[in-house]
């Protein structure tokens, strides 16, 4: 046996490892859909064709991962990174999402906020920080 380091992985390379695991996933879990059914968004937010925010993510797998929410500084506290956040749920709740999730370093309290709880935490990732992993389920009693 010999392990080979590649450092700059081709596509070919990558795709031959991603491939041979996900025919292990679907040998467990059959009916998975596949990646190429993940739904990804983006809804951004400008004013006088200046871009102030947006939010990205996925939809896959009855869930939805938000990667990036980001509104500038200059118009933080009016509600904007509220509203994308509400607007990229329902766009997950429409298309099957029963729970979301996410990971951030500074902004948990924003997220508690908005129904999110902690399952996890990795201590410095970056150092010296903590990137917090965060989830809520959307079909839950949104009156609660």
């Amino acid at each position: 046996m010999k392990i080979e380091k590649i450092f700059s992985p081709s596509n070919l390379e990558l795709s031959e490892l991603g491939e041979s695991f996900w025919n292990y996933v679907l040998s467990q879990l059959p009916a998975l859909p596949h990646e190429t059914e993940d739904k990804k968004f983006l809804f951004s937010v400008s004013e006088s064709s200046v871009f102030l925010g947006g939010i990205a993510g996925n939809v896959y797998w009855n869930g939805l991962e938000i990667d990036v929410l980001w509104v500038n500084e200059n118009y933080r506290g009016r509600g904007i990174a509220k509203k994308l956040l509400e607007e990229a749920e329902e766009y997950a709740r429409s298309n099957g999402a029963v729970i979301a999730f996410l990971k951030t370093v500074d902004a948990k309290e924003f997220y508690i906020k908005q129904g999110y709880k902690v399952y996890g935490q990795l201590e410095d990732r970056p150092l010296g920080s903590v990137l917090f992993h965060m989830k809520k389920r959307l079909d839950a009693d949104q009156s609660l």
